[in-house]
C-alpha cells in the first residue's frame, strides 16, 4: 500500500469531493494510458476502488434518510434533519449532484451529540451485551481471577448480487496464541484449507460459486487476561517496533503531538508502563467512538484520528500502536470479535510489549467508552475480558493464499473476503454480506 503516498492530480481530486464519479474515471482512464511508475498506476486504480466503496458507503438518498432519522431519534421532525445536514452535523455526500447519506449517519450523530444520544431509542440487546460485560470486568476487579470459556461460533458471508462465477473465498478463523487456545473447526461449507497459525492473519479458504453461501464452524477456548500475571514473555520482533506505511508512520505531526502527551518532558526517563499509560490516557480521555468509512478511504488513519479525536476501534487502537512504536514501546495489533452468548459484531484491539510483564492487552474503545466509569477504563490498561474472538495478530497482513484483487479492507479481516476468479486483480467483491452466529459460550470449570 506504499503507492497511496504517489500525489494525485488537482483536477482529479477536485472531481472525486465534488461527486462527479463519472468525470474522475474518464479522467483516470485518460492518464492510464500515459507512460506511468507501477505505483502510480496502482494509485489510480485504487482510486477506482475507492470510488465503489464510496457510493456503496453512501447509500441513502435524502428522503430515505429522512425515514431513518425519524426512526431513530424520538420527536425527529423534518426540518430538524434539514437544519442539521445544512450546518454540516450529519454525514453526506454529493454523488453526480444527488445527495446521499452515510450508511450510519445516524448512529454517529448520537455518539458526537448528548442531545440526541438522550432521544436515540434504546437498543436492548446492546445494552444487554454491555452489562454482561461490565459485570465480568466488575468481578474481575474485585477478585483478580480469570475464567475460561469454551465457545462454539460460525460466519457466513454471501454476495448480494450473484452472476453465477467461481469466487475464492477467506474466512477469519481463531489463532492459537495468547489468550486463545484448543481451537477446532467444526465443519465448512466447501472444501477448505486453514492457514498456518503463523501467519498474521489467519483464515479458512474455499471456492465455489458466488451463488453460494460460504461458511465456517469453529471452537476455540479463551481466557480472561490480568496483564501482572506475567502470562506471554516471548521477545518481540523487529516488526513490533517498526513503521508500517501507509498508516504505521512516525511522521513531523505525530512527533510533536508525543511531545505535547508528554508535556515536552523527556520520556525515555520514563519507565515503559508510565509511557504506555500516559498515551493511552490521551486517547481514552480525547477520542470519542464514531463508526468510520471503510479503512481503504483513509490514506493515514492515525493522523485523522489524532486531528479530529474521534474514530472507531480499530482507529483508536491503530494511534495507541503507532505512538507507542514512536515512545520506544514494541506493540502490536490483535483483532476479531467482541462475542458473547448474545451475539457477536468486529472488534480490534492492541498488544504491548513491558519489561515488566511481556505482552499485555490495551483496549481503546472499551476502555474510552467508560471514561464515566473509571476503574473500568484503568482496567482494559493490561487486562482484557474474555469475550473475544481473534484472527489477526498483524496489521495489514497477507492472506494465504495470497489475494489477487484489491480486499474490502486491505489492512484487517474480520468478516471475510471474496474474489471472482476469472477477473484476476479487477475481480473485488464490494457487495459481500456476513452473519455471525454464536452457537455455544461456556464457562469451563475447573
Amino acid at each position: 500500500m506504499d503507492f497511496l503516498s504517489y500525489p494525485l492530480p488537482d483536477v482529479l481530486k477536485k472531481y472525486i469531493y465534488q461527486g462527479f464519479f463519472k468525470k474522475a474515471r474518464e479522467q483516470i482512464d485518460n492518464i492510464l494510458e500515459h507512460r506511468l511508475p507501477p505505483q502510480m498506476r496502482e494509485r489510480l486504480k485504487f482510486e477506482l476502488f475507492r470510488m465503489e466503496l464510496l457510493k456503496r458507503a453512501y447509500k441513502y438518498p435524502q428522503d430515505e434518510a429522512l425515514k431513518i432519522f425519524k426512526k431513530t431519534f424520538k420527536g425527529a421532525t423534518k426540518s430538524e434533519f434539514e437544519k442539521l445536514w445544512r450546518e454540516g452535523r450529519l454525514d453526506w455526500i454529493y454523488i453526480e449532484t444527488q445527495r446521499f447519506f452515510e450508511s450510519r449517519f445516524d448512529k454517529n450523530l448520537a455518539f458526537n451529540e448528548k442531545e440526541y444520544k438522550a432521544r436515540q431509542k434504546v437498543d436492548k440487546q446492546t445494552l444487554k451485551r454491555r452489562e454482561l460485560i461490565n459485570k465480568a470486568v466488575e468481578r474481575l476487579l474485585k477478585s483478580g481471577k480469570p475464567k475460561s470459556y469454551r465457545v462454539r461460533a460460525r460466519i457466513t458471508v454471501e454476495k448480494e448480487n450473484p452472476r453465477e462465477e467461481k469466487v475464492r473465498v477467506w474466512l477469519p478463523f481463531p489463532k492459537e496464541e495468547f489468550q486463545q487456545s484448543d481451537v477446532k473447526l467444526i465443519s465448512a461449507s466447501h472444501e477448505y484449507e486453514i492457514a498456518d497459525n503463523s501467519v498474521g492473519q489467519r483464515t479458512v479458504y474455499m471456492e465455489g460459486k458466488d451463488n453460494e453461501k460460504f461458511y465456517v464452524e469453529f471452537e476455540y477456548t479463551v481466557h480472561e487476561w490480568i496483564g501482572q500475571q506475567s502470562l506471554y514473555t516471548q521477545k518481540p520482533s523487529k516488526e513490533d517496533i517498526s513503521e508500517l506505511p501507509p498508516h504505521i508512520v512516525f511522521s513531523p505531526f505525530l512527533k510533536e503531538l508525543l511531545h505535547t502527551i508528554f508535556h515536552n518532558e523527556d520520556w525515555t526517563k520514563l519507565d515503559d508502563l508510565a509511557r504506555a499509560r500516559r498515551i493511552y490516557d490521551f486517547v481514552t480521555l480525547n477520542v470519542n467512538y464514531s463508526y468510520v468509512l471503510p479503512y481503504a478511504l483513509y490514506d493515514n488513519i492515525p493522523e485523522y484520528v489524532a486531528t479530529t479525536f474521534k474514530g472507531d476501534c480499530g482507529f483508536q487502537a491503530l494511534l495507541f500502536i503507532t505512538l507507542c512504536r514512536m515512545a520506544g514501546i514494541p506493540a502490536k495489533w490483535q483483532s476479531g470479535w467482541s462475542i458473547t452468548p448474545l451475539g457477536a459484531s468486529p472488534h480490534d484491539w492492541a498488544l504491548v510489549y513491558l519489561e515488566r510483564y511481556g505482552w499485555v492487552p490495551v483496549d481503546l474503545s472499551f476502555g474510552g467508552g467508560r471514561r464515566e466509569q473509571e476503574p473500568m477504563r484503568i482496567f482494559y490498561f493490561t487486562n482484557l475480558d474474555g469475550f473475544r474472538m481473534f484472527a489477526n495478530t498483524e496489521f495489514q497482513g497477507d492472506f494465504y493464499p495470497e489475494k489477487k484483487a484489491w480486499r474490502l479492507d486491505p489492512y484487517d479481516n474480520q468478516t471475510g473476503e471474496m474474489e471472482i476468479i476469472s477477473k484476476e486483480e479487477d475481480g473485488y467483491v464490494i457487495d459481500l454480506k456476513s452473519k455471525i452466529e454464536v452457537l455455544k459460550f461456556e464457562e469451563l470449570r475447573k
